[in-house]
């Protein structure tokens, strides 16, 4: 008999990623509005409805998570600060963690005490009622949605990507309510990059495939945060492909088995894969922001991924792992135009509350380009071009290698005789 649970989530999940697919279209120039405001749509809401849809299909169907995925529907096409409060505590409520849903009463509390300090609820008017009280509540909020409470844990429960998603959606919202100053900014690279690199470290030292999956994604929850940190169009550039990298290995659950060519992919390792790309991504946002030692503990997270998720290479290859490894190559291959058409409307939906420290920008046939605050670039990432053209040298050196051998075979046969 089939469950109404799961026949109602999975039909709610397939509305939420074409209602992501319909909105991506939709505000490619501008966020769409209606009643004065009350309803707004833009780029982070058809990412985060997109991203949820695809979660949604991993999660055990409960009607919960149902409930969860309608409020969050509610807080992505808000835009109303009490609104997205009450969307934002409603939807974590729902989470079966209760970390996840202090953190919605921390998140509710600071978009609430924006309004109320402002005396102006709407979203994108309020900004004056946005202080270091309200921020520090919504880091917080975030950082608990996340998953942070779980690092002194030595036996943490399971990971909930949804209330992550939603966590990260509602800091990143917060650049929609004004900028950020660099004593915030700080704090969230502080936590971010403490998280993302303690739980790589646990990621790698974990026994159990499937906590070493659970570690992968919150150090993956934790690099994203980072990106927030930056507080410019090249870290939230970042922070979304790392979510994306994240749905598709919830998606691959590789811990039940998965072959060699499709593990490497998902882990990061390959050129030109989506995982690859978005760890350059946010180390590029590192050193467009001048940011050195952030750069280089983020590359120290990355390498620490890698290793983890090559250590999740095991059993027999499922035919869900293959696909979401051909997807991840075929958006890493494709990240000039995902950037283009999807994640630089969603930055520039936000540039409002976002600093001209870096930006990544595509870079014609040959990849992606990171620009510092004076548009010089610090950073490139091969696109399909440069990958072609690197494998047609490596092609043609090995033919001369091979025809060299060949000659001195020959040489050396005549010599003999």
């Amino acid at each position: 008999m089939l469950d109404l649970r799961l026949l109602l989530l999975r039909s709610a999940a397939f509305l939420s990623i074409a209602g992501g697919a319909a909105l991506a279209a939709l505000t490619q120039r501008r966020p769409l509005t209606a009643l004065n405001d009350l309803i707004m749509a833009d780029g982070l809401s058809s990412l985060a409805l997109a991203l949820a849809g695809l979660l949604a299909l991993t999660v055990s169907a409960r009607w919960q998570r149902l409930g969860q995925l309608a409020a969050l529907w509610i807080g992505l096409l808000c835009g109303h600060l009490g609104g997205l409060a009450l969307a934002v505590l409603l939807s974590l409520a729902l989470s079966e963690r209760w970390a996840a849903r202090g953190g919605g009463l921390a998140l509710a509390v600071g978009f609430g005490l924006i309004g109320f300090s402002a005396g102006d609820w709407a979203l994108t008017t309020g900004g004056a009622g946005l202080n270091s009280l309200s921020f520090l509540l919504l880091l917080v909020g975030a950082a608990l949605a996340a998953g942070a409470l779980d690092l002194p844990r030595p036996d943490p429960a399971s990971f909930d990507p949804l209330a992550a998603l939603i966590g990260l959606a509602a800091l990143l919202r917060l650049f929609s309510v004004g900028p950020w100053n660099l004593g915030w900014q700080f704090a969230a690279l502080l936590v971010g990059a403490t998280y993302g690199l303690s739980a790589a470290w646990r990621a790698v030292n974990s026994a159990a495939a499937d906590q070493t999956e659970e570690w992968i994604a919150r150090a993956l929850s934790g690099l994203a945060l980072v990106g927030i940190g930056c507080a410019a169009p090249a870290g939230v550039v970042a922070a979304s492909l790392l979510l994306i990298q994240l749905t598709l290995r919830r998606l691959a659950q590789p811990c039940g088995g998965i072959a060699a060519w499709a593990g490497w992919i998902l882990s990061g390792v390959v050129p030109g894969s989506l995982g690859f790309v978005a760890l350059w991504a946010i180390s590029a946002a590192a050193m467009a922001a001048g940011i050195a030692a952030l750069a280089m503990t983020v590359w120290g997270a990355a390498l620490l991924l890698m290793l983890a998720a090559g250590r999740q290479i095991h059993g027999r290859g499922r035919i869900r792992s293959g696909i979401a490894a051909g997807v991840s190559l075929a958006l890493g291959l494709a990240a000039p135009a995902l950037l283009r058409w999807w994640l630089r409307p969603l930055s520039d939906h936000l540039q409002g509350g976002l600093t001209p420290y870096g930006a990544l920008e595509p870079w014609g046939w040959a990849g992606l380009l990171a620009l510092n605050a004076g548009a010089q670039p610090v950073a490139t990432a091969p696109g399909l071009a440069l990958l072609a053209l690197m494998l047609l040298l490596g092609a043609l050196a090995w033919l001369i290698a091979r025809w060299r051998a060949l000659r001195l075979n020959e040489t050396g046969e005549r010599g003999h005789e």
